[in-house]
C-alpha cells in the first residue's frame, strides 16, 4: 500500500511538473472561428515542432534556447508567437488573406452564416451573430434564413412544429447537442421549442449521412447545436422579448470562473403566453395555445493540460392549453368546449471527457441520458408518452505515422419507451394492460443496442480527404443485426473550389404517434395493419462550393448540392385510403427523395449581404400500391435574405422573403383537395446596438397570409367530421415583436 501511495504521488507530481513545461492551446480560422486541423508549429530556424490534431488542438514542450514558434498552414498567412513561459488554453488565430499577423488574436466581423471550407462533410453554420438577425425565440424559429431546413406546424391547434430536411420529416435527421444525442424519440413533437435561441452559440446543418461515431440513425442529415461555453462566454447576458400577442420571454446566462481550469455556467428561460387570440374570427379556435415554460441548465467545464471535461444538466417543464376560445386547463374531459393541452417534464444530462494520449492520440467518453414524460389530451382523447434513454460512447482516436487518422469505439444505448393512447371518440385503445391489442410492440418498446464502430481518414495535405467508416449494432427489440457503412470525401480542386460527396446507410425505430403527432388533432382512427419493422434507407449526395473575393475583401460564393434518399423499408402513414383513418404499415413498393439546392451569397457593397437560394424536391412514396407525391412537401422553394449593417454595426436591417411552392394535400374530409396554392412569407427586423445592449423590433408574416380553413369541422369538434391536422400554410397572421439584449463583458 505504501508503495502504491508513493507511486501515485510521484505520478501526480511528475504530471504537474510535465504540465509546467508545456505550451498548449488551439489554432482557429480568424473569420469562421473554426479550429484548424494539422497546422504546423515549428520552432524558428529548426525542423522541430508539432502540429494540431484533428480537432485543432496542440501541445508542445518549451524550448529553453528558442522563444519563437512559427505557426503555418497551407492557404493561410503564417504567424510567429513569442513563447517564453508555460501556458494553457492559448488561442491562435490565422488569417486566410491579410498580411502577416503581429498578434496572437485578431478582431474581425463575424459572419452570420457560412459554409465550412475545412469540414469533410457539407456543413452550413449559423453563428450566434446570425441568430440575432431574427427573433429566434427558439430552435424552431432559427431556420428562416436557410433554404436547407423547412419548419412548419404539425397541426393548427397544438403549436407543435416539425422540420423537413431533403424533403423528409425531421425524424430522419439527428439532432445533437454538442455532438451528443439530444432530441429523439418522444421529444420530437414539441422539441424545437425546448431550445431557446439566445442559448445557442451556433447551429451546424450537415446534409446526408454523418460519420459512424454518432450511431446509425442519420439518414437525411444532422443538426448540431452548440451552447455557450462558460470559459469563453460573457459573465452575464439578458434577453427580454414580448410580441403583439402578449407572449413574454426572459432568457438569462451567467458564467463564473472557479479557478484557472474550472468554470461553471447557468442558463435560464422563462416564457408565458396567456392571451386567447382568434385572428380569423371564424372558427372559434385559438390560433396558438396558452403556454408557459420553465427551462434551466447548469453546466461545468474543466480544461486541464491533458484532461478536458464538459458536464451539463437540463430540466424543463411546460404546460399548454388550447382549443376553443374560453377553454381552461381544468376543463379536461369537458364536452361543452373542445380543448387540448397537457404537461411536459424533461430531464436531460450529458458528460463528455477526453484525455490526450501521446503526441496525437486521444481517448473520449460520452454519456448522456434523458427522462421524458408527455401527458396530453385532445378533446376526449388522452395520450401519455414516457421515455427513458441512456447512451454511452467510448472513443479512441489517433493518427498514423503518415498523418492519416483513425477512430475506433464502442457504444451502448438503452431505451424504454411507451405510448398510451385512449381515443374515446373513435374507439382506438392502446394501453400496456390491453392484451387484446395485437400490435402493441409498436407502442411499447425496450431497446438494448450494443455497438462497435471504426473509421479511417486518408488525408493528402489540405487537398484531399476521404473517410470510410463501418459500424455494427444489435437491436434487441427488433432482433436485428445492423451493418452501417458510410463514406465521405472532400476534394479541394482549386484554391476556392471544393467538391464533397457522401454515401451510406441509416436505420431508425419509428414511433407511430410521436412521429406523426399532428394526427391526434383530428378524428381519424389509427389503424395498424401489421407488425412494424425497422426503417432502413440509403442516402448519397454531392456538393460543390466555389468562392470569390474582390480586392477590397468582399466575398461571393456559390454552393450547389444534390442528394438522393431511397428507402428499403419505411413505416408508412397512409391518409389516402380513407379520410377518417390513418393506416400504418411497412413499405410495399418504392419510396425515395431527390433534392437539389443552389445558394448564392453576395456582398454587392460593403456591409450589405444578399443570400439567394432555390431548392427543388421530388419526394414520392407508395400508398396502397400507388406511387404518389408525399403530402405536405413543397416541391419548390425560393429564398432572398437582405442584410445591411451601418458602420461599426450600430444599426442592422434584415429582410427575409420566402417563396413556398404548392404542396399535395392528402385525402381529407374538407373542401380543399389536390394541391395547395403557393405563397410568399416575409419577416424583417431592425436592430440598434449600443455599448452593452441591443434593442430590436421586428415583424413576422408581413404579408399576413394564412391558411383559409386550418380547422375543418370547427363547429363539430367532437364528431368524425373534425380535422385540424391538414396544415400546409401559416396558421398565424402578422405578428409584431420587440426585445432587449443586455451583455455584461
Amino acid at each position: 500500500m505504501n508503495r502504491f501511495i508513493f507511486l501515485l504521488i510521484a505520478l501526480v507530481i511528475g504530471g504537474s511538473l510535465f504540465a509546467q513545461h508545456r505550451f498548449e492551446g488551439a489554432v482557429y480560422d480568424s473569420k469562421t472561428n473554426e479550429k484548424l486541423p494539422y497546422v504546423n508549429l515549428i520552432w524558428l530556424n529548426t525542423k522541430k515542432g508539432t502540429s494540431t490534431d484533428s480537432l485543432g488542438n496542440f501541445s508542445i514542450n518549451l524550448n529553453p534556447k528558442i522563444k519563437k514558434l512559427v505557426v503555418s498552414y497551407i492557404g493561410y498567412h503564417s504567424d510567429t508567437l513569442l513563447v517564453d513561459k508555460p501556458m494553457a488554453n492559448v488561442k491562435v488565430f490565422l488569417n486566410e488573406n491579410s498580411t502577416m499577423l503581429r498578434a496572437v488574436s485578431i478582431n474581425e466581423r463575424k459572419q452570420s452564416s457560412f459554409y465550412s471550407k475545412m469540414s469533410v462533410e457539407q456543413k452550413e453554420v449559423i453563428s450566434s451573430e446570425g441568430l440575432k438577425h431574427l427573433a429566434c425565440c427558439n430552435l424552431g424559429e432559427s431556420f428562416e434564413n436557410t433554404a436547407s431546413v423547412d419548419v412548419g406546424y404539425s397541426d393548427a391547434v397544438s403549436g407543435s412544429k416539425q422540420i423537413q430536411l431533403l424533403g423528409l420529416t425531421g425524424v430522419y435527421s439527428q439532432l445533437l447537442l454538442e455532438n451528443m444525442p439530444f432530441l429523439r424519440g418522444l421529444s420530437a413533437p414539441f422539441g424545437l421549442g425546448y431550445v431557446p435561441g439566445s442559448w445557442m452559440e451556433s447551429i451546424s446543418i450537415s446534409k446526408g449521412v454523418a460519420n459512424v461515431v454518432h450511431g446509425y440513425e442519420t439518414v437525411t442529415g444532422q443538426i448540431n447545436l452548440e451552447y455557450d461555453k462558460p470559459m469563453e462566454a460573457d459573465p452575464l447576458f439578458l434577453n427580454l422579448y414580448v410580441n403583439s400577442e402578449l407572449k413574454g420571454e426572459l432568457n438569462a446566462k451567467a458564467n463564473f470562473k472557479i479557478n484557472e481550469r474550472l468554470y461553471t455556467g447557468m442558463l435560464l428561460h422563462s416564457s408565458l403566453n396567456w392571451q386567447e387570440i382568434d385572428h380569423l374570427g371564424k372558427d372559434g379556435f385559438m390560433d396558438y395555445p396558452r403556454q408557459s415554460q420553465f427551462n434551466f441548465v447548469n453546466r461545468w467545464q474543466y480544461e486541464g493540460s491533458k484532461f478536458h471535461s464538459h458536464t451539463l444538466v437540463n430540466y424543463l417543464h411546460e404546460r399548454r392549453t388550447g382549443g376553443q376560445m374560453g377553454f381552461k386547463h381544468n376543463m379536461r374531459g369537458d364536452t361543452s368546449l373542445y380543448g387540448l393541452g397537457g404537461d411536459v417534464d424533461r430531464l436531460h444530462f450529458f458528460t463528455k471527457n477526453g484525455w490526450m494520449v501521446g503526441h496525437s492520440g486521444s481517448i473520449g467518453t460520452q454519456i448522456t441520458g434523458t427522462y421524458f414524460r408527455n401527458d396530453q389530451f385532445f378533446g376526449l382523447n388522452n395520450y401519455l408518452g414516457e421515455q427513458s434513454d441512456l447512451y454511452g460512447n467510448f472513443i479512441f482516436a489517433n493518427e498514423t505515422p503518415h498523418a492519416h487518422q483513425y477512430t475506433v469505439g464502442l457504444s451502448m444505448r438503452y431505451t424504454n419507451l411507451r405510448e398510451d393512447y385512449i381515443a374515446n371518440g373513435n374507439g382506438t385503445f392502446f394501453n400496456s394492460s390491453n392484451s387484446l391489442y395485437l400490435y402493441k410492440d409498436a407502442f411499447f418498446k425496450e431497446e438494448i443496442v450494443p455497438g462497435a464502430f471504426g473509421q479511417f481518414s486518408f488525408i493528402y495535405g489540405d487537398r484531399f480527404t476521404t473517410t470510410a467508416g463501418l459500424r455494427y449494432d444489435y437491436n434487441s427489440h427488433f432482433e436485428e443485426h445492423l451493418i452501417t457503412p458510410r463514406l465521405h470525401f472532400r476534394w479541394k480542386i482549386m484554391e476556392d473550389l471544393i467538391l464533397r460527396g457522401a454515401a451510406g446507410k441509416g436505420y431508425r425505430s419509428a414511433n407511430v404517434i410521436a412521429d406523426n403527432f399532428g394526427i391526434l388533432a383530428s378524428s381519424r382512427q389509427i389503424v395498424i395493419k401489421e407488425d412494424l419493422m425497422m426503417e432502413d434507407a440509403f442516402n448519397g449526395g454531392l456538393n460543390i462550393y466555389k468562392s470569390f473575393k474582390t480586392k477590397d475583401e468582399r466575398e461571393f460564393s456559390i454552393t450547389m448540392d444534390y442528394y438522393y434518399t431511397k428507402f428499403i423499408n419505411q413505416v408508412i402513414m397512409d391518409l389516402e385510403q380513407d379520410p377518417r383513418q390513418a393506416i400504418f404499415y411497412n413499405l410495399d413498393g418504392k419510396s425515395y427523395s431527390n433534392s437539389f439546392q443552389m445558394d448564392i451569397m453576395l456582398e454587392p457593397i460593403k456591409r450589405f449581404t444578399v443570400t439567394l437560394a432555390g431548392r427543388y424536391n421530388d419526394v414520392k412514396t407508395t400508398f396502397g400500391g400507388v406511387l404518389m407525391e408525399k403530402p405536405y412537401v413543397s416541391k419548390l422553394k425560393g429564398l432572398v435574405v437582405l442584410s445591411y449593417k451601418t458602420k461599426y454595426d450600430k444599426w442592422m436591417f434584415d429582410l427575409t422573403t420566402q417563396f413556398n411552392g404548392q404542396q399535395r394535400i392528402p385525402n381529407n374530409i374538407g373542401e380543399k383537395q389536390g394541391y395547395s396554392d403557393p405563397y410568399i412569407f416575409m419577416l424583417g427586423q431592425v436592430t440598434r446596438k449600443f455599448k452593452n445592449f441591443d434593442v430590436y423590433v421586428g415583424c413576422e408574416n408581413i404579408t399576413n397570409y394564412t391558411q383559409e380553413t386550418p380547422v375543418i369541422g370547427a363547429d363539430r369538434p367532437f364528431s368524425n367530421m373534425f380535422d385540424a391536422s391538414v396544415v400546409y400554410a401559416p396558421v398565424m397572421g402578422r405578428l409584431f415583436y420587440a426585445g432587449l439584449r443586455l451583455t455584461i463583458k
